[in-house]
């Protein structure tokens, strides 16, 4: 079974050339701040901003952004608390701050973002009118 019979659907090829055009835009704009910033790996453990190019024809962004912390913080997380305990809590909030600083930086650029509903420590880059 593909995906597509199960009504999956991707961009063009033409559409997702423009969003991955915008994908390096949103990475060159976040290194000239100064910020970690690499294309298309979102599983890299190393802390920065992961710049991942939405290819699915109903995903609204055309790129999304996610902030990693280092890895320490992550493999610290405690099962035993439902709050995942401090190291995760702060983990949360430092995304949190940095997601914010990265949503400034990119509307200066002239970007549209916003916060992903689903994940909250995912950015949606939207695309331009031409993507």
């Amino acid at each position: 079974m593909t995906p597509e019979d199960l009504g999956i659907k991707h961009v063009t090829a033409e559409v997702a050339e423009a969003r991955s055009r915008l994908a390096g835009q949103v990475c060159d704009e976040l290194r000239k701040a100064g910020l970690p910033a690499c294309l298309g790996t979102i599983d890299d453990p190393s802390p920065g901003a992961k710049i991942d190019v939405e290819l699915l024809e109903d995903h609204p962004a055309a790129a999304s952004v996610y902030w990693k912390c280092d890895p320490s913080v992550h493999s610290a997380y405690d099962t035993s608390r439902p709050d995942g305990g401090p190291a995760f809590q702060y983990f949360i909030k430092a995304a949190d701050h940095v997601q914010t600083a990265v949503m400034g930086i990119l509307r200066s650029a002239g970007f549209t973002v916003e916060r992903d509903d689903m994940d909250p420590l995912a950015l949606w880059v939207m695309p331009t009118p031409a993507a």
